[in-house]
C-alpha cells in the first residue's frame, strides 16, 4: 500500500514539473506576457501622444503666423487707404488690393527673368506677333540664328523693312514655294577668322567650337528642310603650309573614328588633304549627334589646300599662314537618285 501511494505522489510531482516554465507556473507565465504587452502598448501610446502634441504645437504656430500675416495685411491696407483716400476720396477695395499684390509679384517675376518692365512693354508688339503665330522661344531663336547665317552670306543684307526681309528669306530658302532653277541653298563657312579654330596640324575640336556647332545645327536643319534635300556635305579646307612629314595612318584609322570607336586624335594625317578630311570628320561626328539632323546623310570631304575662299583654285601664290583659308564649309544637296538606282542601292523614302 505504501508503494502504491509513493508512486502516485511521484507521478503528481512529475506532472506538476511539466507545467512549470523557468520555475513559473502557466498562470504566472501568462501574467508576465500580459504585463510585457501592456508595457509595449504604453510605450506606443506615449510616442503617439508626443507626436500629437508636436503636431498641435506646429498647427498653433502656423495659426499664429497666419493671424500675424492677416493683421499685417490689414495694417498695410489701412496705410494704403490713408495715402489714397485724400486723392480719390475713397478706400481701396479688396479686389483692387489683390490686383496690386498680384501686379507686384508679376513685376518681381519679370525682374528675376532678367528683363526690365520697360523692355517688356517695348517688345510687347513683337511678343503678340509671335504668340499669334504660335512661335515659341526656341523657334524664335532658331529663326534669328538662321537669319544671321543668311545675312552673313549676303542673302538678306540689303533688307531695310520687314517686307524686304520676308522677300529676301523667301528668295534665299523658298519655304513656301518650289525652288527656282537658280535658287541655290547658302553655303555655311566656319572660318578661323570667325573663331572656329583648330590647333595647328590637329583635327580635335575645342569646347567652344563644339558648342557653336550644336547651336548651328538647327540652322543647318532649317536650310536643308526648306530646300527638301537630304545630304549635308562637310568640307575641310586648309592653307598651304606644309605638314611635318609624319607617316599617315588615315587609311586604317578612318573607319574606327567614323564608327565612334576611337577618338579623332588618333588620326595622324601626313598632308593637308588628309588634315582637311580629318577636320571634316571631326565636325561630322558632332553634327551626327544632333537630334535636329537625324535622317540626313552627313558626308565628310576634303578640299585640302586646293580651293580658295570664293571657290577658286589656288595658283600657289598664297602659301603660308592664311586664317581665311583654314575653314569648314557646310553645303546641302539632294541625293543623286540616278546614281543610287544604277548602283542597285535604291532611293531613300
Amino acid at each position: 500500500m505504501s508503494e502504491t501511494g509513493a508512486t502516485a505522489v511521484a507521478y503528481e510531482r512529475k506532472g506538476y514539473g511539466r507545467g512549470l516554465i523557468l520555475g513559473l507556473t502557466m498562470a504566472e507565465t501568462m501574467l508576465l506576457l500580459v504585463f510585457c504587452l501592456l508595457l509595449a502598448a504604453g510605450a506606443i501610446i506615449a510616442k503617439k501622444q508626443k507626436q500629437t502634441a508636436e503636431a498641435q504645437k506646429i498647427a498653433q504656430s502656423l495659426k499664429q503666423e497666419s493671424r500675424k500675416l492677416g493683421e499685417e495685411n490689414k495694417r498695410l491696407l489701412a496705410q494704403l487707404n490713408e495715402m489714397v483716400k485724400p486723392a480719390t476720396g475713397r478706400n481701396v477695395p479688396d479686389q483692387q488690393w489683390r490686383e496690386l499684390v498680384l501686379a507686384k509679384e508679376t513685376i518681381e517675376t519679370i525682374k528675376n527673368a532678367g528683363v526690365s518692365v520697360q523692355e517688356l512693354v517695348k517688345n510687347a508688339p513683337v511678343t503678340k506677333i509671335l504668340s499669334d503665330n504660335d512661335v515659341d522661344a526656341e523657334q524664335a531663336r532658331a529663326m534669328i540664328e538662321r537669319t544671321k547665317v543668311l545675312t552673313e552670306f549676303g542673302y538678306v543684307g540689303t533688307a531695310k523693312t520687314l517686307k524686304d526681309l520676308s522677300d529676301a528669306l523667301k528668295k534665299a530658302d523658298a519655304p513656301v514655294m518650289a525652288a527656282k532653277p537658280h535658287d541655290w541653298p547658302p553655303i555655311i563657312s566656319l572660318s578661323e577668322l570667325d573663331g572656329y579654330n583648330f590647333d595647328i596640324g590637329s583635327a580635335e575640336l575645342s569646347d567652344r567650337f563644339r558648342t557653336r556647332l550644336r547651336d548651328l545645327s538647327k540652322t543647318i536643319a532649317g536650310i536643308a528642310t526648306s530646300y527638301g534635300v537630304d545630304v549635308i556635305e562637310v568640307i575641310g579646307h586648309t592653307d598651304e603650309q606644309a605638314m611635318s612629314g609624319q607617316s599617315s595612318n588615315m587609311d586604317k584609322g578612318l573607319q574606327p573614328v567614323l564608327a565612334g570607336k576611337v577618338e579623332i586624335g588618333t588620326l595622324h594625317p601626313a598632308d593637308n588633304a588628309g588634315l582637311g578630311l580629318a577636320r571634316a570628320i571631326s565636325v561630322t561626328s558632332i553634327l551626327r549627334e544632333m537630334p535636329e539632323l537625324k535622317g540626313f546623310t552627313i558626308l565628310p570631304m576634303s578640299g585640302g589646300q586646293l580651293i580658295l575662299p570664293g571657290d577658286h583654285l589656288t595658283n600657289g601664290a598664297q602659301a603660308g599662314d592664311v586664317k581665311a583659308r583654314r575653314r569648314i564649309e557646310i553645303r546641302v544637296r539632294q541625293r543623286s537618285r540616278e546614281t543610287d538606282l544604277a548602283a542597285g542601292v535604291g532611293s531613300k523614302s
